[in-house]
């Protein structure tokens, strides 16, 4: 495959691959002997998220700052009220997240001898200062953030901001993520190939000929790309 450039989705792709939020917070509940279920705890990641996009404060805080904001806005719907299950919750998410980052910058490290590379991601208007802390940024020539530029994926326009940014046209891009709807389909539409991350599973999709490639990890782009 050859392409100019090559974007990835930040949540459950470069923080670890295809591994949404949502799962790997409910995981931790568990652990920690909470036996909540999909359907309640979906309802209270889903007011969290609402409350972040809401949070214009969000928008210059780290990874451990957020994760905490998140977790406690989940805890605030399902009722809870345990300091000691929050801290747990924070710092199990946040230190996969930073390995997932660390074995990800150096993926992107060797990619980036092959193509220009972005991100483009739903978020809080602060996943350039994530990416900053974590290494990642300087390896990016485009960082594209849903809270920043008041537009979301699977909106076409998310997508095409970021090849202006690399000045390639969509077609010269491979969109990488771990969401088919928001990923794969958003990226299809803006006119860009796509790469869908789905893991060590198979996973079925309604429309299987707008992915170009699936992904077990993103170390398989390295072999693709060659």
């Amino acid at each position: 495959m050859h392409v100019r450039a090559i974007c990835f989705d930040y949540g459950g792709t470069l923080d670890g691959p295809a591994s949404h939020w949502l799962d790997r917070f409910l995981a931790l509940y568990h652990r920690a002997g909470l036996a909540l279920t999909f359907e309640r705890f979906r309802k209270a990641f889903d007011h969290a998220t609402r409350c972040g996009y809401a949070e214009t404060g969000l928008s210059g805080v780290g990874l451990q700052a957020l994760v905490e904001f998140h977790v406690a806005r989940q805890m605030e719907h399902l009722q809870l009220r345990d300091p000691a299950v929050a801290e747990q919750i924070v710092t199990a998410f946040v230190r996969a997240s930073r390995l997932a980052l660390e074995e990800s910058r150096g993926v992107l490290g060797r990619l980036r001898e092959h193509a220009a590379l972005g991100v483009i991601s739903n978020f809080y208007g602060n996943v350039d200062r994530i990416l900053t802390d974590e290494g990642l940024a300087p390896l990016l020539d485009v960082i594209i953030d849903s809270g920043a530029v008041g537009v979301h994926k699977p909106d076409p326009a998310i997508f095409e901001l970021a090849a202006r940014g690399l000045l390639c046209e969509t077609a010269e891009i491979l969109y990488v993520g771990d969401s088919f709807e928001k990923d794969v389909v958003g990226a299809c539409a803006a006119g860009m190939r796509t790469a869908w991350l789905v893991g060590a599973t198979e996973r079925a999709c309604r429309a299987p000929e707008l992915v170009d490639v699936r992904l077990r990890s993103l170390a398989d782009l390295e072999a693709i790309l060659q």
